[in-house]
């Protein structure tokens, strides 16, 4: 997450190119409180920043000719959002019932409580509060994550006082669909991941270290005769700390994404 409460963050920053950024940074201020800033140096560009932190976790990137891609196409499944306090979580999941077209679904997954909605763009996104680590299914060193349905009414009637900040949150998560499943072994080796959960029907999760996932791939809707066209709206890349991979890179993943791996990390 941030260095509000989460020192070694993995997942910093994602870019996502956007038909009108405008539109756009109004709605994930709205949501998470993100404060936007124009790249003086270019003008198709907005930085997100944490409002606290200052920390940049989204850019968008305005291509008014960008457009959405097929739901069957490999490309983003969701970002999630992860917080670290639990009313901080509920505050922006009623907000998203308050902003979205309403939220897709909410599960338990043994591992933490998650909301799904989608932005503007019609992008995914995953409002994410961890259980206590203590709490987590281990067998070993695989996770047994599960998806329960969320008493979602009952969770937010029995909050607290609602926080006037957004609080401590950052990335916890990428979930990507993917073509084939057998990618993942390319993702551990240039990203320097490792496998923490391989049997959940359809879909393969990567971590560092004893988390449950960083990295999620499945490919429960992909049909691989349909690719992702040049220039469509969403995920164009992501920035993501160095930990064990091999060394400091720019990569293209499978899905055709930037990763910028170890920039801007100390």
């Amino acid at each position: 997450m941030n260095t509000l409460s989460f020192p070694n963050p993995v997942i910093l920053r994602v870019i996502l190119r956007t038909p009108n950024a405008a539109r756009l940074a109004a709605f994930y201020q709205a949501l998470l409180g993100l404060v936007p800033q124009q790249d003086p140096a270019d003008r198709q560009s907005v930085s997100l920043l944490h409002p606290q932190t200052a920390a940049t976790l989204i850019t968008l990137t305005e291509d008014a000719e960008a457009r959405p891609a097929s739901p069957q196409a490999p490309g983003l499944f969701h970002v999630a959002f992860l917080f670290a306090g639990l009313e901080e979580w509920r505050a922006a999941v009623k907000r998203a019932i308050r902003l979205a077209d309403g939220i897709h679904g909410a599960s338990d997954h043994g591992v933490s409580w998650a909301v799904y909605l989608a932005d503007s763009d019609g992008n995914g996104i995953e409002l994410a509060w961890d259980k206590p680590d203590r709490e987590w299914p281990w067998h070993g060193d695989q996770i047994r994550m599960m998806t329960r349905p969320l008493p979602l009414r009952g969770i937010l009637l029995n909050g607290g006082t609602e926080p006037q900040s957004p609080g401590a949150f950052g990335i916890g998560h990428l979930h990507l669909q993917v073509a084939d499943l057998q990618v993942a072994a390319t993702y551990q080796e240039r990203l320097g991941l490792h496998v923490t959960q391989s049997d959940y029907p359809g879909a393969i999760f990567l971590a560092r270290d004893r988390y449950h996932h960083h990295l999620a791939l499945n490919s429960w809707r992909t049909d691989p005769r349909v690719v992702c066209p040049d220039r469509a709206v969403g995920l164009v890349g992501w920035d993501m700390t160095l930990g064990d991979a091999p060394q400091a890179a720019t990569w293209v993943d499978p899905n055709g994404y930037l990763v910028n791996l170890g920039r801007g990390v100390g």
